[in-house]
């Protein structure tokens, strides 16, 4: 199986909890024989801190400077893809959700790594524009 990830980091763990939970996730998926490329934008306060330079085998670390510039890269990496997932706090999260929703991953889904976080804002009616929402997101009393 193929995965696909678009997140927030994975390269440095440098006050930056996503990287610990995708490292232990990774390792596990590619020690059963999985395929991972996880997508990572090179943002100026974690490359300074960077304590991962690449995946373990079977894994794949893609960093790049800009959407445009990774465009052509991650649209030939979901084409056999069986799942595309985009993650909490991914700096082209809206982007590369609009391409994950158009690729034929049999799987496509958005993970949320910061739940109570966005419940805590959709509650309060609050925009939750990381899920590419300007307006408020309804969030039932009872949810």
């Amino acid at each position: 199986m193929k995965l696909v990830i678009f997140g927030l980091a994975v390269s440095s763990s440098w006050g930056n909890g996503h990287a610990t939970l995708w490292r232990g996730l990774i390792a596990s998926l590619t020690a059963w024989g999985h395929r991972v490329c996880f997508f990572e934008r090179d943002l100026p306060f974690y490359a300074p801190h960077r304590d991962l330079a690449q995946l373990p085998r079977g894994g794949e670390l893609v960093l790049y400077p800009s959407w445009e510039d990774v465009l052509p890269r991650a649209r030939s990496e979901l084409s056999d893809a069986d799942v595309a997932l985009v993650t909490s706090y991914c700096p082209d999260g809206v982007a590369a959700s609009r391409l994950v929703l158009d690729s034929r991953a049999q799987v496509r889904c958005f993970y949320d790594l910061d739940t109570p976080v966005t419940v805590e804002r959709a509650r309060a009616g609050e925009a939750v524009r990381r899920l590419g929402v300007s307006e408020p997101v309804y969030a039932p009393e009872h949810a």
